[in-house]
């Protein structure tokens, strides 16, 4: 079956295969996010050890490679880039440029604190993408940085049980 993942609202495109794909993460951070004054002001001091240690192994786990499966259905592969699944729900993404073999996208969050990412995709062939995604936020003064690099290939059509990209 021919098909490309399609924004049909926002005509977004990525030509890749319906089946199960496997993605893979490396990548590096800088800086070290901090949890808001008034957030920790609230905690009991256990729980603002814990809410510390909790953003300590985020951005450890975000240095160590991933992998990951899902599997994509034909109709995920008709309706689309689902868009409002990258950053939040209070986040602007800018579509830069879209085509079946790539997309650069920017997503800003504003407010007092920020984040600001870019994403690049590009489909080599229908079983194979690769990109990269550089993400910059700031909490209260203080910034981190993570940017990792992105692998997908399409590992073939039929899924068994692992859950669709939903």
């Amino acid at each position: 079956m021919s098909g490309s993942v399609a924004g049909s609202a926002a005509g977004l495109s990525l030509d890749v295969a319906p089946g199960l794909w496997e993605i893979s993460t490396s990548g590096a951070v800088s800086g070290v996010p901090q949890i808001p004054a008034d957030m920790l002001a609230g905690m009991q001091p256990e729980q603002r050890l814990i809410a510390q240690g909790m953003v300590l192994a985020i951005v450890a786990q975000a240095s160590v490679p991933h992998r990951l499966q899902f599997c994509v259905t034909p109709q995920q592969v008709r309706q689309g880039l689902d868009l409002n699944r990258v950053g939040g729900r209070n986040c602007r993404r800018t579509v830069r440029s879209s085509s079946p073999a790539g997309l650069d996208m920017q997503v800003d969050c504003g407010g007092r604190d920020w984040m600001r990412g870019v994403v690049h995709l590009r489909v080599l062939d229908r079983s194979t993408l690769i990109g990269d995604v550089d993400v910059h936020e700031e909490i209260e003064g203080t910034s981190a940085g993570i940017r990792q690099s992105v692998h997908g290939r399409w590992l073939g059509a039929a899924c068994g049980d692992v859950p669709s990209f939903d």
